[in-house]
């Protein structure tokens, strides 16, 4: 199974034909102050896979990383690679994760690592920055 799509995003939603809909795709995010937390954001992943993986299950997760390795958290599920409806169709599913008033508590450089069965398929890099207001001058 692969990640055909991988990205974070302010906004997602899968409609009821399985569309895949995504908003604000980012990277950085500024921050004002520390501990930092945006009051949602969404781990958007397509995966695909072929016939040899029909009627098997993966374990898939999400890791997120900071710059020295450590990991913040981890979300886990098993996925069931089901037969698609049209002969020699690809399975694909479109997986949204919201992830909601997470702290970040410091600047840097940050990964999520998309992962089947344990082993990394791909990796998203966010960068937080923190950004303080100038200094305004009256007069």
């Amino acid at each position: 199974m692969e990640v055909k799509l991988a990205c974070l995003a302010d906004y997602a939603s899968i409609t009821r034909e399985g569309k895949l809909n995504i908003l604000g795709i980012f990277d950085t995010i500024n921050a004002p102050s520390f501990p930092f937390a945006l009051p949602v954001f969404y781990v958007v992943i397509s995966f695909e896979a072929g016939a040899a993986e029909f009627d098997t299950e993966k374990n898939v997760g999400i890791a997120l990383c900071d710059e020295d390795g450590n990991a913040l958290f981890n979300l886990e599920q098993t996925l069931k690679i089901a037969r698609p409806n049209r002969m020699g169709s690809l399975f694909t599913t479109n997986q949204i994760g919201a992830i909601i008033g997470f702290p970040f508590s410091q600047s840097g450089h940050y990964q999520f690592a998309i992962l089947t069965n344990g082993e990394t398929k791909k990796l998203l890099s966010l960068t937080v920055n923190e950004i303080k207001p100038k200094d305004q001058k009256v007069g």
